[in-house]
């Protein structure tokens, strides 16, 4: 008496396998049965949307796993004993982004400086980007993390604090003319950044819906030797300093109040850049200043400047990773590194596996919940029934 009714499309739909010698009734309920099939994997898609969602603008921390790695880097048995009320910094870069700041701290690299830039001590010594940040602790994270060179952007505003701490270091002023700066700012930087964080936020959203990286850095402690280290990011990356670089980077962790100081408090203006660039000026000794425009500086320039021997004679310091030509603006990414596949692979993957255990977990409860109904109605029914048979009785 009881028959589940589909929709008459469904029913005309099914009347087109009657040929095959099933009846009408059969055939409907396998076309309504696929109908349901539908609407499920449909639920389960947009439960899962709607997790990542949540997850993703709660910013999920599983464990404090990110927010705990500020205590950690940098603390290793190696590191500890460099740690000092001083740094040991001999080349400072207080310029803004897309002035040839990438350039330099390559060219330094090669002239085997430790040297830090945003992408290194974002993720590796987060303490250098604090807001209002202790004079003594800040020079302590420096020293600890043993950085020879440091690039401040995008907060430049450091370099007071950067200068009273560092009394071995030279400022490296890179620069270029505003109108040139700010075409690469807006369409090199900006545009390519947010292109990339968009794709880039949902794919690591997955280890925010549950902690597979966290896991697996409390099997190996493969995470956790690398924070303890401090070292900057390899080039080409490694898989595990960029999958970490992408889960716990710092640039706008609260903490650094990132869009309320440095290059973002210029919004853009030819004044407060060209401001930039003579607060700058006034603030380094002129014996340790070297401005430099990387579209025309030598080695010899820059290794006259750091007392170091002239080894490279008047070759072209060399040109950053970043280019208008790119697609993006992470030098990582635009490498094409195995590792960096390997890593986005890695974050596809643990989608699937999400998605999928969203969908058993929901089948699951889907089951428990109809056998509960079941034995309910069955439950009721039997009450029924011998009430039924007491009155009867009666």
């Amino acid at each position: 008496p009881y028959r589940l009714r589909c929709p008459s499309f469904v029913l005309r739909s099914a009347g087109q396998v009657v040929s095959e010698g099933l009846r009408p009734e059969s055939a409907g309920w396998m076309a309504c049965g696929s109908c349901w099939g539908v609407v499920w994997a449909f639920c389960k898609a947009l439960s899962y949307a709607l997790l990542l969602s949540v997850a993703m603008r709660k910013h999920w921390d599983w464990f404090q796993w990110c927010a705990g790695s500020i205590y950690v880097e940098c603390r290793s048995p190696e590191n500890i004993p460099y740690e000092s009320n001083v740094t040991q910094l001999r080349a400072i870069l207080p310029s803004a982004g897309q002035t040839g700041t990438t350039a330099v701290i390559t060219a330094l690299r090669e002239l085997d400086f430790r040297a830090y830039h945003t992408d290194d001590h974002g993720a590796m010594a987060k303490y250098v980007m604090m807001d209002g940040a202790d004079p003594v602790t800040w020079a302590n994270t420096v020293s600890r993390c043993r950085m020879e060179a440091l690039s401040l952007e995008p907060l430049v505003d450091l370099l007071p604090l950067a200068l009273s701490v560092s009394p071995k270091a030279k400022v490296i002023l890179t620069w270029r003319d505003y109108h040139s700066w700010l075409q690469s700012a807006y369409t090199g930087g900006g545009t390519k950044d947010k292109r990339l964080s968009t794709v880039m936020n949902r794919l690591k959203g997955a280890n925010a819906v549950l902690p597979w990286l966290q896991l697996v850095d409390c099997w190996t402690g493969v995470f956790w030797r690398l924070q303890l280290e401090g070292r900057p990011l390899a080039k080409p990356p490694e898989l595990v300093s960029w999958l970490f670089r992408q889960m716990c980077f710092g640039y706008a962790w609260p903490h650094t109040n990132v869009y309320s100081r440095g290059v973002f408090k210029m919004q853009a203006s030819e004044e407060a850049y060209l401001a930039h660039i003579d607060e700058i000026r006034r603030s380094t000794p002129p014996d340790r200043l070297l401005e430099l425009d990387v579209r025309t500086a030598t080695w010899r320039t820059l290794e006259e400047f750091l007392g170091l021997p002239l080894a490279r004679g008047d070759g072209r310091l060399p040109r950053s990773l970043r280019s208008k030509l790119n697609r993006t603006n992470d030098p990582y990414i635009q490498s094409g590194s195995p590792w960096v596949l390997l890593g986005i692979c890695l974050f596809c993957s643990m989608h699937a596996v999400n998605y999928c255990l969203l969908a058993l977990i929901g089948r699951i409860s889907a089951l428990l919940l109809t056998g509960l109904c079941l034995f309910w109605c069955k439950h009721a029914k039997r009450a029924r029934g011998r009430q039924a048979g007491r009155q009867a009785g009666q």
